[in-house]
């Protein structure tokens, strides 16, 4: 029996050649998107899961309050805090204290070998992490070599994964890689006691050298890794739990309180606002307020959205399907007639349809697989390097067996049934009437349903691009172009060897002045505690704070509005702010802040520096900070970062690579050992990199736009040809009484227009809810103005006229006779 089916549905497909093609490379489209939202989806929420008992798993992070009542998190805490934490806090079966770090790596030669010189890497962030032995009884890593019950128990020992370890001394057996030594930034020398695998993909935790945290007493740097500090918080310092068995994160949380009570002084008002808490395991790769230095954050309602539109997609293609399969059906009704007659029943023909849609989904899927390559690749900088497509893997093949399922059903159901509905009478009569009431209505709401879904991804796409326009276009206060990038060796204390870069720069011609200090905008940022007093009030706000020379502020054309620019000097000595700090501060005009002294908390203690100038607003953030209170000061020696602005006239991208050579080849004779590699970086290029997320989320709503819009269309392409065929003899009549060719077409078009325009009232309120919630992230937006409605209307108009024309015109341009001639 099936075989008769599967006979007789590849027979009717292939005479259809057409309306197969039309309906698998519709199918193939939504099925291919819905495909690569599940990888991507399933991939992210995956992150963590193979660790036995995660749910027990968790970081203690850190939490302040300011003097506004504002709340910001960090995902570290105070280094000596681990320690008393696990003394006086029951409930935890395992705790470890541990720092990230970045370290030059050195493997010595052999001491055989004096002809070559030892190699050395630059560990890329968040590699190395100095941990206590109970890492590993928190994380699950597989160990390939060596003793985990032993291991990180005494200074100067290093674990290394698989991958590192071949990295550091070649693919020689694992074994003999115990023993060696590496050293890191010269001065600390270990040895290797253990190999482990590499964690899979999806996890956070990159980190491939493990150096036990008693190295650095052994080391006598507790100085520099504060393990005395109780008022400092690094994100660089973390600690993770494992809880016990039938303790709870509320359990935990609720005893902080009194342990911060215990140990910070609480008559220092910037201990109020600290707290501790537990942050999941699973919350880790989601929760970007807890900022950390090795995980990579994934924005949740982002996925959801995916997920949203994954799910509208493959809607919009089933009612594709629908339509164009229900504009067929009136060609069939003669053999449904004639199947009746020889004693079809209905549930035997709604089989024979289904398998036809079986056929036509399966061959869409399969299609559709050899789409996600190329659309992984259109989408790079959007999906995660470590994400692959393997068609073999387990949950792929499931994913794909059910949406060809839910595809088969949600498609093929509802134009089977109404098939198979034809009276053989009427069918073989050629009297099937196809316009009745109920399943008209349900043609018209389908594809208002559809272009109510594209007039949405319109309208967000217009919003998204004018948002994105206005932030890559707004003035921040500082000009941006021709201004270059990058930082002095850190490691090299000489301050000196900056002066020397500096005079070696002006003497490039292109150069046109250079400058020591922070970039004026960047995404994270750095505060200090800066209190005012002038006898009847004090004010004391964390400030941003910007650490620049004399060159700063007209480098990047800064307007001051009051009094003068700094003068560089080694030390601070006096302040320039900004005027939002100045309104903070209490002045009305920014001349009055002149010469008032703030107290700023140095290194030696409290400093008393005068206010020396006021600068004009700019935006220190990106667009989705408001601008927040700023002072300057030039402090000379703890200042890394240069600023070259280039001549730009006249030059070209060739120009400006020269340029870089040449900037280049002066920081080498300045530092020809330098630790860090030189990575110059363009300030307008930086300042579109903050709204990468956004461009990202620009270039996937574009597409979902594109593809709505593809099968919307391909649907009222449908819709119009089932029309067409349904009142041939109308047009006819009608032409043979005298009406025109226009005529004709605007009445075949007038019904179509009405549902798009349906579908545009429908759209525009959710468009503009959805669109207003995702504005409400920036500081700065654009206004959703009514022509943004307007031109979506009129892209929709067009869009749906340009697929209803083909259809219409060919119906009017008929030959009357051809059309009346069957009665």
């Amino acid at each position: 029996m099936f075989n008769s089916y599967l006979k007789i549905a590849l027979r009717i497909l292939f005479r259809n050649k057409l309306y197969s093609l039309v309906n698998i490379l519709g199918l193939a489209i939504g099925v291919s998107t819905c495909l690569v939202i599940y990888l991507l989806v399933s991939f992210e929420l995956s992150f963590e899961n193979f660790h036995p008992d995660r749910e027990r798993i968790y970081r203690i992070t850190s939490g302040f309050k300011n003097q506004d009542g504002k709340s910001f998190f960090n995902a570290g805490l105070s280094a000596p805090m681990p320690e008393s934490i696990l003394q006086e806090i029951p409930g935890i079966e395992y705790l470890t204290a541990c720092h990230v770090w970045d370290s030059k790596v050195t493997v010595p030669n052999d001491k055989n070998d004096t002809k070559n010189l030892p190699k050395t890497w630059k560990s890329n962030n968040a590699e190395i992490l100095i941990c206590q032995p109970q890492y590993f009884n928190i994380f699950n890593y597989e160990w390939l070599e060596g003793n985990q019950k032993t291991a990180l128990q005494t200074p100067n020992e290093v674990i290394l994964t698989k991958n590192e370890a071949e990295k550091y001394f070649g693919k020689i057996p694992l074994q003999q890689v115990l023993g060696k030594q590496l050293y890191f930034n010269d001065s600390l020398v270990t040895t290797v006691t253990g190999i482990v695998k590499e964690l899979p993909d999806n996890s956070d935790f990159k980190f491939k050298v493990f150096i036990s945290f008693k190295s650095i007493e052994a080391k006598n740097w507790r100085k520099e890794f504060q393990l005395d500090e109780w008022t400092n918080t690094n994100s660089s310092s973390m600690a993770f739990v494992k809880l016990s068995q039938n303790t709870t994160a509320g359990n935990i949380n609720a005893k902080f309180p009194t342990f911060l009570k215990k140990h910070l002084d609480q008559k220092d008002e910037w201990n109020i606002g600290r707290t501790l808490s537990l942050q999941a395991l699973s919350d880790i790769h989601f929760n970007a307020e807890f900022g950390d230095n090795f995980s990579r954050q994934v924005h949740l309602p982002t996925l959801y959205a995916l997920l949203g539109i994954a799910v509208f997609l493959l809607l919009i293609a089933a009612i594709n399907f629908v339509n164009l399969a229900t504009a067929q059906s009136i060609t069939r009704v003669k053999e449904i007639g004639v199947r009746k007659v020889l004693g079809s029943n209905r549930k035997s023909l709604i089989i024979q349809f289904l398998c036809e849609t079986l056929i036509i989904t399966t061959l869409a899927v399969l299609l559709s697989v050899l789409f996600v390559e190329p659309i992984l690749w259109i989408f790079e900088d959007f999906v995660p390097k470590e994400l692959h497509f393997n068609i073999l893997d387990p949950n792929t093949i499931a994913f794909l067996i059910l949406i060809t399922i839910v595809t088969c059903v949600l498609s093929g159901l509802y134009p089977a049934w109404i098939i198979s509905s034809y009276q053989p009478v009427s069918s073989l009569k050629n009297q099937v009437v196809n316009g009745q009431s109920s399943t008209a209505f349900l043609r018209k709401a389908l594809i208002t349903f559809q272009f109510t879904a594209s007039q949405v991804f319109i309208l967000g796409t217009i919003i998204v691009a004018t948002q994105s326009r206005f932030m890559l276009n707004k003035d921040l206060g500082f000009k941006k172009d021709a201004i270059i990038n990058f930082y002095s060796d850190w490691h090299d204390t000489e301050s000196n060897k900056k002066n020397v870069l500096i005079q070696k720069l002006k003497q490039i011609p292109e150069v046109e002045m250079v400058s020591l200090g922070d970039k004026p905008a960047k995404n994270g940022y750095s505060t200090n505690r800066v209190t005012y007093r002038n006898g009847k009030k004090e004010v004391k706000l964390d400030v941003h704070r910007r650490s620049v020379d004399a060159n700063y502020i007209p480098m990047y054309g800064l307007k001051i509005v009051a009094g003068r620019n700094l003068t560089t000097s080694d030390t601070a000595k006096e302040f320039v702010i900004n005027e939002s700090y100045a309104k903070a501060l209490g002045f009305n005009n920014p001349e009055q802040a002149i010469g008032q002294f703030l107290i700023y908390s140095g290194g030696k203690g409290d400093i008393n520096l005068p206010i020396v100038g006021v600068v004009a607003d700019f935006h220190l953030q990106p667009l989705h900070k408001a601008i927040q209170p700023l002072y300057m000061m030039s402090e000379n020696k703890y200042e890394t970062a240069f600023n070259v602005k280039v001549r730009s006239k006249g030059q070209s991208s060739t120009d400006f690579k020269a340029v870089l050579a040449k900037i280049q080849k002066a920081y080498k004779e300045v530092y020809p050992n330098s630790y860090e590699e030189f990575s110059p970086t363009f300030f307008d290029e930086s300042i579109a990199k903050f709204y990468e997320k956004e461009e990202r989320f620009a270039k996937i709503l574009n597409t979902a736009t594109g593809i709505a819009i593809l099968i919307s269309c391909m649907g009222l392409f449908g819709l119009v040809a089932f029309t067409t065929q349904q009142r041939t003899k109308e047009i006819g009549i009608r032409k043979v009484l005298g009406a025109s060719v226009s005529q004709i077409v605007k009445l075949l078009s007038k019904d179509f227009l009405k549902l798009v325009i349906l579908g545009i009232v429908i759209a525009s309120p959710i468009a503009y809810w959805a669109m207003n919630k995702w504005l409400q992230d920036f500081a700065y937006r654009v206004d959703i103005s009514w022509w943004i409605f307007a031109l979506a209307a009129i892209a929709s108009i067009i869009i749906a006229l340009i697929s209803v024309s083909y259809q219409s015109i060919k119906a009017a341009l008929m030959n009357p006779v051809k059309s009346l001639r069957a009665e």
